[in-house]
């Protein structure tokens, strides 16, 4: 008899029903006894280990990880990914992996760093902690030495934490890291209402299991896939039959702004583009209305062509750009200088020191003494002379005003505009120049990076590995 206070709960929807149905498929099938360290496994191409200090993991979650991770969209820079469940641990999870590393698993370090390939998804239960770790090579390619991404995918993991769903947690954390439109809100880029990561964390608990998850990463992996198809299929054939003439422009490119380093750009770019005919060659059979099975099967061979046939496009067109500057189009100069004119004086309105503002200040005004007669004879040998000396007032600025935050980990990898980046404009590169809005966009990140909850920093002040850990 139902008490009077009590409504009954509705029927489950069709559909719900449907997708718990595929999920029990995924997790019955899951069954065996607690794991404490369990040797790492091969999936594919990668090595998954499971570690579980304490009996804390239900008895299917080890397979669960080893079989749902191989169906992850990992970058290929992942060659091993550790799973570690501590039940007791430091106050710094970030300690407790690297103590446990050095002491039990001397292979996921490498020196003052963890070792290359390695994706290392822990968790503590008391206290309760967990943590995201990585060589720098991966690091880099999944964007989680610190910050936005991987904020959110630390926070990823936390609901089915909370609801004592281990290996649904760590699965979550390795998957949302692999996803790089996840970041802090907890939330993937274009998710309906609470974000589709919630829901699949919800699903992860109710059914045990990651499979909602894997199923979400596969479809974003073959919508992907089938888009960046499209430019390839657009672009490669054109690109590839006007190459010739675009390395003859390049390297007729004589202004002094065409330096050594711009001209090893341009080789990096074609070279890397002329190596696409191996990669090509295994897309041969792919079309458009090719299954999603292939799809997902050609998405990183699709992903290399799309990142390369992008690059040599941006490069066409910035080679272009100089080309016309050094022949004298007075339009494309009086573009150039409009953008040097800009950035001078939004760093003349970003520092605090009035002689650095005032130094800015005297060079918009020679751009703009060049800019009312572009068509001299020396205009490239004056604008390259306007760009040395902005350079030096850059550095300037953001040694005073943009160094009062430690760096973001990633910004090793920081440097000026290419010739194939969206934002290279004519100069930069030349002579270490660096504009300023770049500059100042990468203080932005650092500053967002130093207000995260995130934990980055380890006891031993020597290690530097990337990854970091926060509370659940």
């Amino acid at each position: 008899m139902t008490r009077p206070d009590v409504v009954p709960a509705p029927a489950p929807a069709p559909r719900l029903l449907a997708l718990l149905a595929l999920m029990l498929l995924v997790v019955l099938p899951l069954v065996g006894g607690p794991a404490r360290a369990q040797a790492p496994a091969t999936t594919g191409t990668v090595e998954v280990g499971v570690t579980d200090i304490g009996g804390t993991l239900s008895g299917g979650d080890p397979l669960l990880l080893r079989t749902e991770t191989g169906r992850l969209d990992l970058p290929p820079q992942v060659t091993n990914v550790e799973y570690l469940v501590f039940d007791r641990g430091q106050d710094s999870l970030n300690d407790t992996v690297l103590e446990f590393a050095r002491a039990e698993r001397p292979d996921l370090v490498s020196g003052d760093k963890w070792a290359p390939g390695r994706l290392i998804v822990a968790v503590s239960m008391d206290p309760r902690r967990n943590g995201i770790y990585c060589g720098d090579d991966v690091c880099v390619a999944m964007d989680v030495f610190e910050g936005q991404h991987l904020d959110g995918s630390l926070e990823a993991m936390k609901d089915p934490l909370r609801r004592g769903a281990i290996g649904a947690g760590l699965l979550a954390g390795a998957a949302a890291a692999a996803d790089p439109s996840v970041e802090a809100s907890g939330s993937a880029e274009g998710d309906d209402g609470g974000g589709m990561w919630g829901l699949g964390l919800g699903g992860l608990v109710l059914a045990g299991g990651g499979a909602f998850v894997v199923v979400r990463k596969r479809r974003k992996t073959v919508a992907t896939a089938r888009e960046q198809f499209d430019l390839v299929s657009r672009e490669y054939g054109r690109v590839a039959g006007e190459l010739d003439g675009i390395d003859v422009r390049a390297n007729s490119l004589s202004s002094v702004l065409a330096d050594d380093d711009l001209r090893a750009q341009w080789a990096d770019v074609r070279d890397r583009f002329l190596e696409l005919d191996t990669v090509m060659g295994r897309l041969g059979d792919l079309r458009y209305d090719s299954t999603d099975a292939e799809f997902r099967k050609a998405a990183k061979d699709v992903g290399t062509a799309h990142t390369t046939v992008e690059q040599m496009g941006r490069a066409e067109t910035n080679i272009d750009t100089m080309f016309r500057m050094e022949q004298g189009d007075v339009d494309v100069r009086r573009r150039h200088l409009g953008e040097l004119h800009r950035d001078m004086g939004a760093a003349a309105l970003g520092t605090s020191d009035q002689r650095l503002a005032q130094q800015a200040r005297t060079l918009v005004g020679w751009v703009d003494d060049l800019a009312r007669d572009p068509a001299v004879p020396d205009f490239m040998d004056r604008y390259a002379r306007i760009v040395r000396d902005y350079r030096l007032v850059v550095d300037a600025i953001r040694a005073r005003d943009l160094s009062d935050v430690k760096a973001a980990k990633g910004a090793r990898d920081r440097h000026a505009p290419r010739i194939y980046d969206n934002d290279w404009q004519v100069g930069s590169g030349y002579n270490g120049f660096v504009p300023y809005y770049v500059v100042s966009s990468w203080h932005a990140q650092d500053v967002k990076a130093a207000s995260s909850s995130t934990d980055t920093g380890y006891s031993d002040s020597s290690f530097s590995g990337g990854g970091g850990s926060s509370s659940w």
